[in-house]
């Protein structure tokens, strides 16, 4: 479909963000028959390093979708997760492979979402559902009769929107919902290494994290480098955790001599736990960062919101009830997925002396039945099983 075949139009179901939570809505919905129109505010596909980690309950999800073998292809698997201490080393070893006999996918998947957000393009080009480039949603009415959505100049009606357009959205301000929640004192500075990180930690898997009292931070291997994320004190400023001193200072704290040439991208971000006071109004569906945005340590950001999509895609084309969709997933963004990430943010940063936390996941770790809980509740799992996930979505044509 065309921009100007859109222009005015009558539209069916429009997906406003074309990221990897918008898209895997929209490809759920084509497979299915769907009319489905996606507006993506940028010119280009953004191709910044975020999010990276996919748990077996999303990857059980894309294989309904068609797409988990190219997405092995251009990933990388983490078959373990680590816990350390910078001092001390290793804490604690899970082992994803205890989850063999629940899952078809005992591992994360550790492939950077901008690269899955293009396995899902190419899937909806071949439908003739191309996102839509450079479509900003400015605004949007409810009426009895649907949706009106401003598009910068023009207008257009849709029978239901799904909002995808992450944590600052357009769609949540307009219909006016509020976003509670809590934004940690400190930062996290990202940066993507190419270095050979695991010379300097002979035994790290590919998913460390690591504590510390001063500066916890995480190491995480992507198909094509490292990303090293440090915690940065509030009272730093941006400024300075992006000049080149104080990334080569991280750096060298932890690896030694490192060139700054071998740092690929840098970032700097706050950490929220936020969600928004409703997922439905009327016609219009909150999923991914628009509805729920949480810490990143465990990786279940990205994941959880592909779940909100994959699901709403059910109930949708199922008839299914649409405020139990709305209700249960935001208990799930509100009662289980904050509650672990924080969780896994105060394990890592520990006020000198008290680690209470890292000892209690250290005897956690040495108990195999203990040990294959946690992971459960980590991989996601435990979580999805209890909500009855992945529940068929498409048959892959």
């Amino acid at each position: 479909m065309t921009s100007d075949a859109v222009d005015g139009a009558r539209l069916g179901t429009v997906v406003v963000g074309g990221g990897p939570v918008g898209l895997t809505a929209a490809l759920a919905l084509a497979r299915r028959g769907h009319d489905v129109t996606v507006f993506e505010r940028d010119e280009r596909p953004n191709t910044q390093w975020r999010a990276s980690t996919f748990h077996p309950p999303t990857l059980e999800m894309c294989a309904q979708l068609g797409v988990v073998d190219e997405m092995h292809r251009q990933g990388l698997v983490a078959p373990t997760y680590q816990l350390r201490d910078r001092a001390e080393g290793l804490i604690a070893s899970f082992d994803f492979g205890t989850l063999a006999d629940a899952t078809a996918y005992p591992h994360r998947l550790q492939l950077e979402q901008y690269k899955y957000s293009a396995i899902l393009r190419d899937e909806l080009a071949a439908f003739g559902r191309a996102p839509l480039a450079g479509r900003r949603v400015t605004g949007l009415r409810v009426g009895a009769d649907g949706v009106e959505l401003d598009l910068a100049g023009t207008r257009v009606r849709a029978d239901r929107v799904i909002a995808a357009d992450g944590a600052r959205s357009t769609v949540r301000t307009a219909l006016g919902l509020d976003f509670a929640g809590l934004t940690y004192e400190h930062r996290y500075l990202l940066l993507s290494v190419d270095a050979p990180i695991e010379e300097h930690f002979p035994d790290i898997c590919h998913v460390n994290y690591i504590a510390d009292p001063h500066e916890h931070l995480m190491l995480l291997r992507i198909p094509d480098l490292w990303r090293v994320m440090f915690e940065v004190h509030p009272q730093t400023g941006e400024g300075e955790a992006l000049s080149d001193a104080f990334v080569s200072a991280r750096l060298s704290s932890l690896l030694g001599e490192v060139s700054l040439d071998q740092v690929r991208s840098r970032q700097l971000y706050r950490v929220h736990q936020r969600v928004a006071e409703s997922f439905r109004v009327g016609p219009v569906f909150l999923v991914g960062d628009a509805a729920h945005v949480n810490s990143p340590i465990g990786g279940m950001g990205l994941n959880s919101g592909i779940h909100d999509a994959y699901e709403l895609v059910v109930a949708l084309d199922k008839g299914g009830d649409l405020d139990v969709w709305a209700q249960r997933r935001r208990r799930v963004a509100s009662e289980e997925i904050q509650r672990i990430t924080d969780r896994n943010t105060k394990t890592l940063s520990y006020a000198e002396g008290e680690r209470e936390h890292l000892d209690r996941v250290a005897a956690l770790a040495a108990d195999p039945a203990r040990a294959r809980d946690w992971v459960l509740e980590a991989s996601m799992v435990s979580m999805a099983r209890r909500h009855r996930l992945p529940v068929p979505c498409a048959r892959v044509a």
